[in-house]
């Protein structure tokens, strides 16, 4: 053999392949092989580790009182995505980049959900993006769920394994959450009492107390005090439910602008609300009224009582002279229960003859008005006069109306004549005559505020 033979590079270069190629692409076979489990283990414990280092920090953040908006924003940037917690009832927490679209969709999805789900999955949320919602907890009536938005890349497995370990962080997060919530909302409870009985004498104090009890409203304005009709309350049972309607409206989520106390006092539900200085008073009680209004939806629709009605009081300018606003509300309530004035919404404003028939206090005078008109209408009812005083009632309802009077009552034409011939004739009275009209309108509305008193 020469020299060049034995030479392997000189050998290859006389054939027409290499003869050191096919071990050494053996050779990185099974290399590969032997090593692919090692990589296995090697990204499984990547994995394992950015999730317990994910962990540890939600941890750290929680157990040094960090908030759990704080945990949420550490949450999105190691997840890369935002995230947010949600309950069905009274509670929403995000993270600073989840867009309020998609986050309104998942709160409605739980809401709806929460009691009929069965299991964690993806939903989605719009533009061709979707959320992982997982469910934290079923505990009472208010379920609660976690929340991954696809919204700057896509979701991974890893991702699910720590939203699923973190649901047991959040959970206890909100059940510390619940419990502060619970203290705070006695002595806040202790605070409206206090306010609404007049025990409050100046703003320095008022403004002391809401700072303690953490009062949502902040001194930007006038205030104002409403009372919520509701015409299934009374009773144990009916203060209990005014007991929770309570909690819900301290602690559900209001609308900008929308913010307002609430607090059960001598057997009513009471809300205390804000109103801006700057609307001017020219515009005061046509603001007040709208506002009550727009309020009275958002409130009907999440406390589920279409029939709500709303009476409020005049606003004042300072906190210590609420118990007057919250006077006139009561007013506006009983003479409106009373008089079966008509109206979601029933300002003190909007009372008309009756705020003035209210204050007229009893005595001898009030009582021989209420004679002379009522009582011989009443004597005749009770003896089968047939209806005179709900008769001309409804006369002076329905503008003198005769044929209207009888359609409302469900009576011939004829018989409401003879019922109003009849009445003119036990009083002395003309129903054509101005002053006899107003005399007899005046004893019915005095009679309703007073009612059994002649």
């Amino acid at each position: 053999m020469s020299r060049n033979d034995a030479n392997p590079e000189s050998r290859s270069k006389r054939m027409s392949f290499p003869i050191t190629g096919p071990k050494d692409e053996l050779s990185a076979k099974l290399a590969d092989e032997r090593t692919a489990p090692d990589r296995q283990y090697a990204d499984e414990y990547s994995h394992l580790a950015e999730l317990n280092s994910s962990l540890a920090r939600v941890s750290r953040l929680l157990l040094n009182g960090g908030s759990l908006e704080q945990a949420l924003d550490a949450m999105e940037e190691s997840l890369g995505n935002p995230i947010a917690v949600f309950r069905s009832r009274d509670g929403e927490w995000r993270s600073g980049g989840l867009e309020a679209t998609a986050a309104a969709q998942v709160a409605a999805f739980v809401g709806r959900e929460a009691g009929t789900a069965d299991a964690s999955g993806f939903i989605g949320t719009g533009n061709g993006r979707r959320a992982y919602v997982h469910w934290i907890a079923r505990r009472g009536d208010n379920p609660s769920a976690i929340a991954l938005f696809e919204q700057d890349r896509s979701i991974a497995a890893l991702d699910l394994q720590i939203l699923a370990r973190l649901s047991a962080f959040f959970d206890l997060e909100m059940a510390n959450i619940d419990a502060v919530r619970e203290v705070e909302g006695k002595y806040l409870e202790l605070f409206l009492q206090d306010w609404l009985a007049g025990k409050i004498v100046s703003e320095r104090d008022w403004t002391v107390r809401a700072e303690v009890c953490g009062c949502e409203i902040k001194r930007a304005g006038r205030l104002y005090a409403a009372l919520v009709g509701l015409p299934e309350a009374g009773g144990e049972a009916g203060d209990a439910k005014l007991a929770e309607l309570s909690r819900l409206l301290r602690t559900g989520r209001r609308m900008p602008g929308r913010e307002l106390l609430a607090a059960v006092y001598g057997g009513d539900l009471v809300l205390i609300l804000s109103e801006k200085e700057e609307e001017g008073p020219e515009s005061a009680e046509t603001t007040t009224e709208a506002k009550l209004l727009e309020l009275l939806g958002e409130l009907r629709a999440e406390l589920g009582a279409p029939a709500m009605r709303l009476f409020a009081g005049r606003p004042v300018a300072k906190p210590e002279l609420l118990p007057a606003s919250l006077s006139q509300a009561k007013r506006a309530k009983q003479v409106a229960e009373v008089c079966g004035l008509a109206g979601d919404v029933v300002p003190y404003d909007d009372l008309g003859v009756y705020a003035l028939l209210y204050l007229i206090p009893g005595g001898e005078e009030r009582e021989q008005f209420l004679r002379r008109y009522m009582a011989p209408l009443q004597q005749a009812d009770r003896k089968g006069g047939g209806r005179l005083a709900e008769t001309l009632e409804m006369f002076f309802r329905c503008n003198g109306n005769i044929k209207l009077t009888s359609e409302r009552l469900y009576a011939h034409y004829n018989t409401i004549v003879y019922r109003l011939d009849k009445i003119q004739s036990i009083l002395g009275v003309s129903l054509d005559d101005p002053e006899d009209r107003l005399q007899l309108q005046l004893s019915l509305k005095l009679g309703q505020l007073s009612p059994g008193s002649y």
